[in-house]
């Protein structure tokens, strides 16, 4: 090979690192700007690995870039150190090994190699009052082919051609209020049916839960499930953490999908997405995948909800990868604000899965209830449901205010339980007994004036929504009333 056609070789190497380079520098500087590295510690951390993995190498890479665009013309031999040399291609090695891996992650989510038969479930992804969509997964590709109508004897179809193991029926132009049945005629024998949102303001139930964690052994999610059976409920709400101990972990997901077959059939399952839905699915696509919610951006997966007088919000905390669930970026925050804003004449849900005040294992979140708390009080939030701790916990922060407050609520006692926190001198906990005279498990400024009680406990939510009326249950696997809240708006 000639002189000349080497140096070209080499100016397009550096050239190419060093683009790459740019991008992924420019991506952690956006990601810093968004307040996403803003903890000292976790900044140095971080900047460590950017400093002699791209600030340093795309120095010397843009030098030889110069050098070799110079020597185009005298096409003189330049000598490059073997010691530079082998730098450089561990640089590109890492660096596009690295790239190469995102891209896989965000663009081929393991899930598309699901290879089970589970389903159906519902969910909505607009208009509660006219829409439905059903999702249904097959080992084997097929059309997907659905009959619905608002009589068994008198169905249309739903037919999609192309063949899919993921199958995803969204029905369109329904009417508010009515119940409509279903079959899946080559995926199961069981006529389903489902109801869609009312017109007018009408009362409504729906059940919330979370860290179900069904694909952990042991786990309890299906006797928190056989707890809500007795229960009628228009929709579910889950602050996540579903199956998986990982999101890319697809036998947790079957297992979470075969509890949440026997009543996601037939109520739509809304959920806010949680840590366990992450993993080395860093971008959570299996999770989008699986739940292809209406989602405001593609970085994130935050998203909102109406049903008859109420709104529903559900958060992203995890969005920011680099101060792990610990602050919301300027574009979700912003967001945030708006959805809030423009639905303060309803009752106003909001769902995320780190709660902002919690006695459990992980305690007070100050970051985040720092940045949310007031957005929260400002737009009258009535209810904030969360997770991430495994018990049962409710606060009132603002009680005094004059439309009620915010009602803070763990409902993490879906499926597993945080039982060594009973056995640490840090955070004293109780378990299925109440005695009033140690009712605050911290000696802090949250617990000890918001605090209204916690126990560990497998249990869920029930919501009973009836114009101005709110009635709250908290209820132990068991059946047992936990306690319960009367709220007027």
């Amino acid at each position: 090979m000639d002189l000349k056609k080497k140096n070209v070789i080499w100016f397009l190497f550096f050239l190419l690192n060093s683009i790459l380079l740019i991008i992924w520098g420019t991506l952690i500087f956006w990601l810093t700007k968004s307040h996403i590295i803003w903890n000292p510690l976790t900044f140095l951390l971080s900047f460590i690995p950017i400093l002699f993995l791209i600030i340093i190498p795309l120095y010397f890479f843009i030098k030889s870039i110069v050098k070799l665009a110079k020597n185009f013309k005298i096409q003189e031999r330049l000598t490059i150190s073997k010691k530079y040399l082998i730098a450089s291609f561990f640089i590109t090695f890492l660096v596009w090994s690295l790239s190469i891996l995102a891209f896989v992650l965000y663009f081929f989510p393991n899930a598309q190699l699901y290879n089970y038969d589970d389903g159906p479930y519902l969910l909505w992804n607009d208009d509660p009052k006219t829409t439905m969509t059903i999702i249904w997964h097959t080992k084997n590709p097929t059309e997907s082919v659905l009959d619905f109508g608002e009589s068994i004897g008198d169905m249309e179809t739903f037919r999609v051609s192309v063949l899919e193991k993921r199958h995803v029926a969204k029905l369109r132009n329904l009417k508010a209020g009515t119940l409509y049945h279903y079959k899946i005629t080559d995926f199961s024998t069981v006529i389903y049916n489902f109801t869609t949102a009312p017109s007018a303001i009408t009362p409504f139930n729906f059940t919330a839960i979370s860290d179900t964690h069904a694909g952990l052994d042991p786990s309890e999610y299906g006797a928190v499930t056989d707890a809500m059976t007795p229960y009628q409920y228009d929709f579910i709400i889950h602050a996540g953490d579903l199956g998986p101990y990982v999101g890319e972990e697809l036998d947790g997901w079957h297992v979470f999908f075969n509890h949440m077959e026997r009543h996601a059939s037939t109520s739509p399952y809304m959920v806010a997405i949680g840590n366990h839905e992450y993993g080395v699915d860093i971008f959570a696509r299996n999770f989008k995948y699986f739940f292809p919610y209406s989602y405001v951006e593609d970085w994130g997966h935050y998203y909102s909800f109406d049903y008859s007088n109420a709104h529903f919000v559900m958060i992203d905390v995890f969005q920011n990868q680099l101060d792990w669930g610990g602050f919301l970026l300027e574009a979700q925050e912003a967001w945030l604000r708006q959805d809030l804003a423009l639905n303060k004449d309803k009752w106003l849900f909001v769902v995320l899965h780190a709660p902002p005040y919690s006695t459990g294992d992980f305690n007070m979140h100050e970051k985040l209830a720092t940045q949310l708390a007031p957005i929260f009080y400002e737009n009258q939030v009535d209810v904030v449901l969360s997770g991430h701790d495994h018990h049962y916990e409710a606060f009132w922060t603002n009680r005094t205010e004059s439309w009620g407050g915010t009602y803070f609520f763990v409902t993490g006692g879906g499926g597993d339980l945080d039982e060594f926190i009973m056995h640490r001198n840090r955070d004293p906990w109780k378990r299925l007994w109440h005695n009033a005279s140690i009712e605050a498990y911290q000696n802090d400024y949250i617990t000890r004036n918001y605090q209204i009680y916690g126990e560990l406990t497998h249990h869920f939510m029930h919501f009973e929504l009836n114009g101005n009326n709110l009635h709250i249950k908290a209820i132990r696997d068991n059946g047992s009333l936990i306690q319960e809240f009367f709220i007027t708006k």
